[in-house]
């Protein structure tokens, strides 16, 4: 098959054939070399190929390593780590895509921007932006949700489609800003900001932001790798959801957010509720309390009538009548239990006490008998009983109790009788 076109307008190739032309005279030509550069890109799928960008300050290229040579050396194959690849220049053919197809790797160590990001994260980190303590909490019904993201993603399309099947009745305030390139950080933190200020305002009250966009490459999310917005986010008063790119990318903004969802479309689907799920809940709700209410209506009724044939309900006076009568035999049996008990105790009281007045010492006074006392040593109002001659002396004033009166006598002499 010649190079040089040919003259004649009917001799043509396909796609293919020139595809197959490019990438033997590459092969052909070009032998292995060593590419020093920066990984970007990198995905290894299950396959088990690794493939990857490997980029410098002006260019890039796309690679490719196989699985074989992969398992030797897909250690020091990491996003942003600086290598020496030794490949051999060669195109795929199917899409007519210029790469290098890796045979070995040497690590140069870490690139500049991956150096940058690790010390930017160690930076927050110190500052307590990371802390779990700090995390505000997603409400559970949102009324207003903010969106900042590109007006023209499809990130922004996707949210909108599940926020309006899932729970329409919130109110959504986009607010726009770049998701990529040089303005991009400063417009995601001015935006998140905004929403901040709106916040405050009494009709505004936004319950939740997320701050998101699709997928792209580690340039195309850098934007919210950077400290601007890691600084709106944490002193966000509005609780927040980062949702960038896809689940395998990672950014400090996931970090810092107080709720991080894989995607923007998960990110839309964790902060609200399902519409149909909530209405199937108030459902079965109200179907169980009609039920319920229905069951204890019924079970009233039922001792409702029950007690409808109950003598005391049906003829309620004779009930009443009855009981009167019962209560004025119950008063009658207690008057005559009481009066027969004290009449008993009357009696009792006056055994007893004609008890006491036999056994009292002034009884024998009425038979002539009669009781002599003196005064006591010690307190001269009161009087002893004087039962020995021994203990009195001379001079001593004696007091004899009779039945009638009482004589006071003067002690003359006093005869010892044994």
């Amino acid at each position: 098959m010649p190079i040089n076109s040919p003259e004649e307008t009917d001799y043509f190739i396909s796609v293919s054939q020139l595809n197959t032309l490019a990438k033997d005279l590459l092969e052909g030509q070009i032998p292995c070399l060593w590419v020093s550069g920066e990984i970007s890109n990198l995905s290894k799928p299950s396959s088990g190929h690794v493939y990857f960008s490997l980029k410098d300050d002006q260019s890039s290229v796309r690679a490719v390593i196989f699985k074989g040579h992969a398992l030797r050396h897909g250690k020091n194959l990491q996003e942003g780590r600086k290598i020496i690849l030794r490949g051999k220049p060669s195109l795929y053919a199917a899409r007519g895509d210029f790469q290098l197809i890796g045979e070995d790797v040497k690590p140069m160590g870490i690139g500049e921007q991956e150096l940058l990001l690790r010390q930017l994260k160690e930076k927050l980190k110190a500052k307590g932006y990371f802390n779990l303590e700090r995390k505000k909490t997603i409400p559970s019904f949102p009324q207003r949700v903010g969106l900042v993201t590109s007006a023209t993603g499809s990130a922004v399309r996707d949210m909108l489609e599940v926020l309006g099947k899932r729970w329409p009745m919130a109110e959504i305030f986009i607010c726009p800003a770049r998701v990529q390139g040089d303005s991009a950080p400063s417009e995601i933190a001015n935006a998140i900001k905004l929403l901040n200020q709106a916040h405050q305002s009494e009709n505004h009250k936004i319950d939740v932001i997320i701050v998101g966009r699709g997928g792209g490459s580690v340039e195309d999310l850098w934007a919210f790798n950077s400290e601007i917005v890691a600084d709106a986010l944490y002193d966000s008063i509005v609780p927040t959801v980062s949702a960038v790119g896809h689940e395998d990318d990672f950014t400090v903004a996931d970090l810092v957010a107080d709720s991080r969802a894989l995607t923007p479309t998960e990110a839309a689907t964790k902060i609200t509720p399902n519409q149909f799920e909530i209405n199937d809940y108030l459902c079965a709700s109200r179907d169980f309390m009609h039920q319920s209410l229905g069951l204890k209506i019924k079970k009233s009724q039922q001792h409702l009538q029950l007690l409808s044939t109950r003598r005391c309900l049906q003829k309620p006076l004779d009930y009443l009548n009855q009981k009167a009568q019962q209560l004025d035999e119950s008063i009658g049996r207690f008057h005559r239990n009481s009066t027969a008990f004290f009449s008993e105790m009357e009696k009792n009281i006056i055994v007893l006490a004609e008890k006491i007045q036999a056994l009292s010492p002034l009884n024998i006074l009425t038979r002539g008998y009669s009781i002599t006392m003196r005064e006591s040593e010690f307190d001269p109002k009161k009087k002893s009983v004087i039962t020995s001659a021994k203990i009195l002396r001379a001079g001593e004033l004696l007091f004899t109790k009779l039945n009638l009166g009482m004589v006071i006598s003067e002690v003359k002499e006093i005869e010892d009788q044994q």
